[in-house]
């Protein structure tokens, strides 16, 4: 009872550690997943927003650069910048007398007073620069007034208009005016005019508008709480700013270019704003994970104790066997895999009482006991140690592994108690895989092995349990020391010199510690395989290899009969010569 009970609460300790670490990991991968799914659809909402304000000033900046380019479409407008580049509207210049220069001036300011006054923006004003003998003048049309104003200007701050728009060649440029030139906060589209004909420069065409009515536009664009909008010119100066960055929060930033060069809209989001707004999401991942992990948690304690009553019931019997109690029945219930092993168990101690008897009762018939005895063996000391190894498995909840395991452990006694004394290749074969696998439970996957076995070598009926002995030899006298490896190889072919000369060979080679094959009969799995491999053919052979530290390779050579099935009445090739 003591030992059951130490059983559960190491088993229950085990599947904490190997259930919590993945419950959290699988809550922390979905809790993030959420999260960067929700950020990703929010920043392309708000990238949305951020274009749709840039759209906005973008159409603001179009209707600017509309009215810069009158003086392409009208030729009084041209040809009166001409007249400012050549000095004939300065005050008391020459005016030549072939030039009506009143109509051109008059043309003049109606038509940009009139540009001037439908456009949607508030415009300030429109003025123009010229160069050549015009140069240090300025010719503005204002809001508020009627007529051309002229003022003297500077020669170098026509240069500087000049030299910011220098870069953009003929296109329209912005910028944005210093405090000192104008009280108020304004921007300006710069162009620099050409004479259609000589392709000589005028000047250069200023437009002022008020930077507030052009930020109304971004007045709209939402974010989030603690977010920014932010628009600067090309000069990195602030022009508008919607929100106050924080220094103590986490910003990402989305920004578009607008107007001309230089000019950015940039939007700032913070990501505590959306950690606030995804918090119902994360709980709702936790409540989820957490009723996971209490079903799973139930599911476990009623598989638990019905695997460890289970297991308790059948090592009980395979004591009983060890003690020599083969009239022993052993019981399980609910688990179906461990109850094919008890019954697996119940048959093989009836089977091992009836040998027993047979043998005392018949000793005419000694070598054929012997080996149905050797057949339906069972080693009390390996079944308890893989047994042993189902209970570390269950106490760390590997319950696929302990299933199949079961499985395996189950195919092998399957074979073991089969009514046959004889199997196919394949099906020996296939024993070997289970022994195998069961075998790996017990060194920890220190055995690695490969079974080839040709189709038409698989169909060769032979003596059941033959190899298993060689490959126990394998597992038992070749493992390696310090946790190193062994590599198993099975081999089954068949080879023939004509039709009715064809041999079966079993090559079982591995790359354990290898021996001195002059004791090789001191083995007693070793001299088993021979002398019942001799019983069934006396043309057979067995033949070995190894050295000490190079591993060993056992080859069994036996010739094939034909022999006609007694249940299927078809022939059946057998790799002995009394086939009966």
């Amino acid at each position: 009872m003591r030992q059951r009970i130490s059983f559960r609460s190491i088993s229950l300790k085990q599947f904490l550690i190997s259930t919590v670490l993945p419950i959290l990991v699988l809550f922390l991968a979905l809790t993030w997943y959420d999260t960067r799914q929700s950020f990703r659809y929010t920043q392309e909402v708000y990238s949305g927003t951020l274009a749709t304000g840039a759209g906005a000033l973008e159409s603001s900046f179009s209707e600017l650069e509309q009215i810069s380019f009158t003086p392409f479409l009208y030729s009084d407008v041209l040809a009166t910048m001409l007249m400012m580049h050549n000095g004939f509207l300065l005050p008391n210049a020459a005016r030549p007398d072939y030039l009506d220069l009143s109509r051109l001036e008059t043309e003049y300011t109606l038509l940009l007073t009139k540009m001037l006054h439908s456009s949607q923006q508030n415009v300030i004003s429109i003025s123009f620069y010229p160069f050549g003998d015009g140069n240090g003048s300025c010719f503005s049309i204002h809001r508020d007034t009627a007529g051309i104003s002229y003022s003297a200007v500077e020669p170098s701050y026509v240069q500087h208009l000049y030299d910011y728009t220098k870069p953009y060649g003929s296109r329209a440029v912005f910028m944005t005016l210093q405090p000192q030139e104008q009280a108020a906060q304004v921007f300006s589209l710069l162009r620099v005019i050409k004479d259609y004909d000589s392709g000589k420069e005028l000047g250069v065409l200023r437009i002022d508008a008020q930077t507030k009515e052009l930020c109304a536009t971004l007045d709209g664009v939402d974010h989030t709480t603690n977010g920014c909008l932010v628009l600067t010119d090309g000069n990195g100066s602030l022009i508008y700013q919607s929100g106050q960055k924080k220094e103590n929060l986490t910003y990402t930033t989305q920004t578009c270019p607008v107007g001309t060069e230089g000019w950015t809209l940039s939007l700032s989001t913070a990501m505590e704003d959306f950690q606030v707004s995804n918090l119902g999401s994360v709980w709702i991942i936790f409540l989820v994970t957490l009723l996971a992990y209490v079903s799973a948690f139930l599911l476990y304690r009623h598989r638990s104790a019905n695997t460890m009553a289970s297991l308790d019931s059948i090592l009980y019997a395979i004591q009983q066997l060890q003690e020599g109690n083969l009239s022993y029945h052993c019981q399980v219930k609910d688990d179906q895999e461990l109850r094919q092993i008890a019954n697996a168990l119940n048959e093989t101690g009836q089977k091992l009482d009836q040998l027993i008897h047979r043998e005392s009762e018949a000793r005419a018939g000694r070598f054929r006991a012997e080996y149905l005895a050797l057949q339906s063996q069972i080693n009390p000391h390996f079944l308890y140690n893989i047994l042993n190894g189902f209970i570390a498995l269950n106490r760390m909840g590997e319950r696929q592994l302990l299933e199949q395991s079961i499985r395996h452990l189950t195919k092998l006694f399957r074979y073991i108690c089969s009514n046959s004394d004889t199997a196919t290749v394949a099906q020996e074969a296939d024993f070997i895989i289970q022994y195998l696998e069961l075998q790996k439970l017990r060194f920890d996957d220190r055995i690695e092995y490969q079974v080839e076995v040709e189709p038409s070598a698989g169909e060769v009926h032979m003596p059941k349990l033959l190899v298993q002995p060689l490959v126990e030899n394998c597992v038992v006298h070749g493992m390696p020391g310090d946790d190193e490896t062994i590599h198993i190889q099975l081999r089954a072919y068949l080879t023939s010199d004509t039709p009715e000369d064809t041999t079966l060979i079993l090559e079982i080679a591995d790359d354990g510690v290898g021996f001195d094959p002059g004791a090789a009969t001191s083995r007693v799995g070793l001299a088993n395989v021979t002398q019942r491999l001799s019983f069934f053919h006396p043309d057979s052979r067995c033949d070995v290899q190894s050295s000490p530290g190079q591993g060993t390779v056992v080859r069994l050579t036996v010739p094939i009969s034909q022999c006609v099935s007694e249940e299927t009445g078809k022939e059946e090739n057998h790799a002995y010569s009394n086939c009966r």
